[in-house]
Formats: C-alpha cells, sequence, structure tokens
C-alpha cells in the first residue's frame, strides 16, 4: 500500500471509532425528564343575567313606636326618683313623688269643715222641721180665726229663714267635700307613674328641685315594635302600599337584617323636599334596636330588574372579602368581587365579573390562583 491509502484508511477508522464512542455517550449521558404540571378538573358556570324584581333602597332612622311624657299634674317639690335613661317601666308604675304634706294637712283641715257641716246641717233641719209645724199650725189657727195675720207672718219668717239655714248649711257642706275631692285628687298626683309601658329616655329631673305642673321630666317610649322612618321621592310614591314587606338592615361590618312592613305612608309629600314619609314597623321583642340608630331599608318593588349572577358554589372567601376563580383558558385566575342579594342558589354579582366569565364552582377551596384546570361546563 501506498502511503497516502494507509493515512486514509487510518482517518477512517479514526472516524468510526468516534462515532460509536459519541453514541454510547448519548446512551449513558441522564437525561431530565419533563413532566407536565398537575391538571385539575373543575366544571364551570357562565356568568349571566338573570331578571328579579326591582329593590328600592332607602336611608332610614330608627324612632320609638309610641312615646308618652312624664309629667306631673300638679306642681310640687319632688322627694322621690325611682328611674334612670333604659330603665324598663310597665304603664302605672312609680316613677316620681312629689311633698304631699300640705295636700294631707289641707285633707285633714277640709274633713273637719265636712264633719262641721253636717253637725249644722242636722240641727238646721231639726231646726226646719220645728218651724214647718209652727207654721202649720199658726195656719190653721188663722183660717180659724184664732191668730191675727201678723202672728202668721211671723211664724212665715221664721219657716223661711231656717229653709234659708238648711240651704246655705248645704252648699257649705256640698263645697267641702268638693274641695275634698280635689284635694285626694292632688294627694293621688303627687305620684307620678309611667304614662305607657316602655324604655326610659330623656330623663331630666333630680330630688329637691321644684316641678311645674305639666313640665317635661322625661319620656317613655316605646321600642317594641319599632319604626324605621324613611323618606320616598314622589317618583318612586306609587311603588308602595300598606302592609308590603321591607327589609331593614343595620350595622356596617356586621349587618343585622330584620323583617318589617311599611305601617303608615303620609297623605301628602313635604312642601319643599317633594318627599313622602313612611313609617316601617319592626318587631323587636329584644329591645336591641334603639331609636336614633341609622339603618337601610329595602322594599321589593313592583318592576324587575337584570342582574348578574353565579352559582353560590363559586363563591368562597369571607364577609366583605368574597372571590370567585374564574377559567381562563385553562388558567384558575381569583377575582376579588362585591355581592349583592342571594336567592334560589344564585348570588348577585355587584362587581369583579362580566358576562359570560366562566366562573369555577367546585374546589374553590383547594385550587390556587394560577393553577392547570380542566373545565366540564355545568
Amino acid at each position: 500500500m501506498s502511503r497516502k491509502r494507509v493515512i486514509i484508511i487510518l482517518v477512517v477508522v479514526l472516524v468510526f471509532v468516534a462515532g460509536v464512542t459519541l453514541v454510547k455517550g448519548k446512551k449513558t449521558t441522564p437525561v431530565a425528564k419533563i413532566t407536565s404540571p398537575n391538571i385539575v378538573s373543575v366544571k364551570v358556570a357562565q356568568a349571566k343575567y338573570v331578571a328579579k324584581d326591582s329593590t328600592l333602597t332607602y336611608k332610614a332612622s330608627l324612632e320609638a313606636s309610641e312615646e308618652g311624657i312624664i309629667a306631673g299634674k300638679i306642681s310640687g317639690k319632688v322627694v322621690q326618683v325611682v328611674f334612670e335613661n333604659g330603665d324598663y317601666v310597665s304603664q302605672g308604675d312609680t316613677l316620681i313623688k312629689l311633698d304631699d304634706q300640705d295636700i294631707k294637712n289641707n285633707i285633714e283641715s277640709s274633713e273637719s269643715k265636712i264633719l262641721s257641716s253636717q253637725l249644722s246641717l242636722e240641727a238646721n233641719q231639726l231646726t226646719l222641721e220645728d218651724a214647718q209645724i209652727s207654721y202649720d199650725r199658726s195656719k190653721t189657727l188663722f183660717d180659724q180665726r184664732a191668730i191675727s195675720k201678723a202672728d202668721l207672718e211671723i211664724a212665715e219668717t221664721t219657716l223661711k229663714k231656717a229653709k234659708n239655714s238648711v240651704e246655705s248649711t248645704k252648699a257649705a257642706l256640698n263645697t267641702a267635700q268638693i274641695d275634698l275631692k280635689i284635694l285626694q285628687e292632688s294627694l293621688v298626683n303627687t305620684t307620678i307613674t309611667a304614662p305607657i309601658s316602655g324604655v326610659i329616655d330623656e330623663k331630666s329631673v333630680s330630688i329637691g328641685q321644684y316641678a311645674n305642673m305639666g313640665t317635661t321630666l322625661g319620656k317613655v317610649k316605646n321600642i317594641s315594635p319599632i319604626y324605621a322612618v324613611i323618606e320616598v321621592d314622589q317618583n318612586e310614591i306609587s311603588s308602595l302600599k300598606l302592609e308590603q314587606s321591607a327589609k331593614v338592615k343595620v350595622g356596617v361590618d356586621q349587618v343585622k337584617e330584620y323583617d318589617g312592613m311599611i305601617n303608615s305612608i303620609e297623605v301628602s309629600a313635604d312642601i319643599s323636599s317633594r318627599v313622602f314619609k313612611c313609617k316601617v314597623l319592626v318587631d323587636n321583642p329584644d329591645q336591641s334596636l334603639k331609636p336614633g340608630i341609622y339603618a337601610n331599608v329595602e322594599i321589593v318593588g313592583n318592576q324587575k330588574e337584570e342582574v348578574l349572577s353565579v352559582p353560590t358554589d363559586a363563591l368562597s372567601g369571607t364577609q366583605g372579602d368574597y372571590t370567585v376563580f374564574v377559567n381562563d383558558e385553562g388558567i384558575a385566575r381569583k377575582h376579588i368581587v362585591s355581592i349583592g342579594e342571594i336567592t334560589n342558589g344564585l348570588v348577585e354579582i355587584k362587581d369583579g365579573l362580566e358576562e359570560e366569565d366562566s366562573v369555577i364552582i367546585t374546589n374553590v377551596n383547594t385550587i390556587q390562583d394560577g393553577d392547570t384546570v380542566s373545565a366540564v361546563t355545568e
């Protein structure tokens, strides 16, 4: 062989050996296995608009359903006060005592006058009886011409005086009896009682002060039931009617809801604001609702409205921090939402979603934002 051919053969052999070695290297070198991410199978539903009865919402202020004024029927010095603001009282309970010593003294004096008048009346009636007998006798004698006319006139004058004395004593007795009755009523009125059953409010009395007749010393407010008072625009008043149901909501962070009913609607609107004042009656057996508290009143109107809704199963989180997951082309995306009413398995979405969004309704408490999902339409 020529030297040139030997070199070519050697080159070929070396290339072959290198190729074999390279192939063996690939077979023995470990390669990282590529794995696909975990895919969560979920059910989804479409966010869609649903027709519901329109709801009219109003700001309201709570007021007592009945209010009684604590006031005296007579004037006097306050010697006892047996109530405080917030106390519950029943109609007729004693609240205030006025000094009654002068009235008791006057009652004793009046009773003495009555007794004296009664004794005088008895004596005058006996005198009248004697005068009547004397006159009758004199009249008989005069008719028989046994006495003079002057003697008859004397008997007649005596009879008239006796009659006048009886009438005068009767009048004095009647006056004394009337005075006694007034004094006895005044004695009763030294005790000021609760005008109605309810809770004491606006107390303005203390021991030692002089309370004039009719002066307001406090109030008793019946708050069971209680009124939620709203103002309704003239354009909406036709949507309301007596005994229509309503929802009264109180609180901000922890909202409490109470059932109510429209109890009264004013006949005429306010001249300046053109609104009608309406009262919603709310049962308040535990008296947790107090006058002066602000509330929201929701009343179902007579029209329909469309609201964006999703199944309640899509909702997760806590009050004030609700979220739903949207299937975004196989990826779970968390959306913060603001909700409204929950009815018939659907929750109203006020903000955070759009119509036709595909919301996840299973595994919502286990999946995370960004997880890969495989969706099945509900």
